[in-house]
């Protein structure tokens, strides 16, 4: 079998979506096995020859993967360049956008095709990103879904994601021979809203890679040392900041803590900004947080696990997740961890951390205390994590995915 997967995604997708589309392809890459990859790097979607490349895509292309690069065009608007916001034109321009968009979008799509096939014409199987929505003709098509935040709570996203993710679900309900969800809750939420076919939607869990498990207490401290941090002198919490993962209930429920608490944990956040997030700071501002809530921004990912170990607790209230990454990575470093009841996460969780209402803040700060006075139970939390953690591996969500390629090429 011979079968194509799409990396653009790589070069502007975070967190989660970044993840584990990265350690799924490096996982296939890895497996033992006769079936021949081939990674698509599509170039006119994300800035051409210019832009930035990560050191894990680095990784990628650097070792025995076959890469095909495609040159093509990019879907543009005249709204979208820097001389017409700057001079005050886009009034004059945005008609302009709207009669050329369909023709333009219309080459865009008929280009695509054209020199993605000349590319990639003998392959068996493709599959597709969240930045590339293509159906390959002549082999079997496979999506996957993380979530469907921006149909079941439009209201924590902008304008331009919800478009973007309704062509995604557009693309999966039409064009799609298989449709992967990374958990049974994604899958339920996919068949019920978009009408799939449940024989055609299949969960595949992701993993957590090995870096991520107790370290060195030596090391750990060595680590912190870079934020002025010292071990097991923060509550911590891991995400991009978005409405969906609800930071202002935490911060509500932080604050609770302190009251309580006064030398209670200060509270880290780790994550770049991402949208509507302008209201955590100005909650943060307005309770007179400022010297116990502390914003580390984008890490860089090896830094990650000496992060998590120094952590006294990890709280994760996210209204909806179509997986969790961060509270597993968490439980592979033996931190106790504080999360929704909500979603997907009482499926990566299970009974190896506390599960909450993530609306309710006298319920959350009750937890966080609770656990950082009863050492015991939080001991027993690490553990449970650890031994829960073991059974999310990269090479096993390889091994599924690789199942359902030869599924459908029968």
């Amino acid at each position: 079998m011979k079968a194509a997967l799409d990396i653009t995604v790589l070069y502007v997708a975070e967190a989660g979506v970044f993840y584990y589309r990265y350690n799924l392809v490096r996982a296939l890459l890895e497996l033992p096995t006769h079936h021949e990859f081939t990674l698509l790097d599509y170039f006119p979607l994300e800035g051409g020859w210019a832009r930035r490349e990560p050191d894990e895509v680095k990784s990628l292309l650097e070792g025995r993967a076959n890469v095909r690069r495609i040159r093509g065009l990019k879907d543009r608007k005249l709204a979208r360049l820097g001389f017409v916001q700057k001079y005050g034109l886009l009034p004059l321009v945005r008609p302009v956008d709207r009669l050329l968009e369909m023709p333009w979008q219309c080459l865009c799509r008929f280009e695509t095709d054209r020199r993605i096939r000349r590319h990639l014409g003998d392959v068996d199987l493709f599959h597709s990103s969240d930045v590339l929505y293509h159906a390959l003709r002549g082999a079997k098509n496979v999506a996957t879904i993380y979530d469907l935040t921006a149909l079941l709570f439009p209201e924590y996203h902008t304008a331009r994601v919800r478009q973007a993710q309704a062509k995604k679900y557009r693309f999966v309900q039409h064009k799609a021979d298989a449709v992967i969800t990374i958990s049974e809750s994604a899958r339920r939420d996919a068949i019920e809203y978009l009408k799939l076919d449940p024989d055609r939607v299949f969960v595949i869990y992701g993993g957590v890679d090995p870096a991520y498990r107790p370290l060195p207490q030596g090391f750990v401290a060595m680590a912190l040392g870079t934020w002025g941090l010292a071990p097991q002198s923060y509550i911590l919490h891991l995400g991009t900041i978005e409405p969906r993962k609800n930071l202002v209930c935490l911060i509500q429920a932080y604050h609770r803590l302190k009251k309580s608490m006064p030398n209670a944990p200060k509270l880290v956040q780790v994550g770049t900004k991402g949208w509507l997030c302008d209201d955590v700071f100005e909650q943060v501002h307005h309770l007179d947080l400022e010297d116990s809530v502390t914003f580390l921004g984008r890490i860089e990912s090896h830094w990650l696990p000496a992060l998590y170990n120094g952590a006294r607790l990890f709280v994760y209230p996210s209204i909806y997740e179509g997986f969790g990454l961060p509270p597993l990575e968490a439980m592979a470093c033996g931190v106790p961890v504080i999360t929704s009841n909500t979603s997907s996460l009482p499926e990566v969780v299970g009974d190896a951390g506390v599960m909450v209402d993530p609306c309710d803040v006298p319920q959350l700060a009750e937890v966080m205390e609770r656990l950082l006075v009863d050492e015991q139970e939080s001991a027993r939390l690490g553990q449970r994590g650890l031994e829960r953690a073991r059974r999310f591996t990269w090479q096993t969500t390889a091994r599924e995915t690789v199942r359902i390629y030869e599924k459908l090429i029968g």
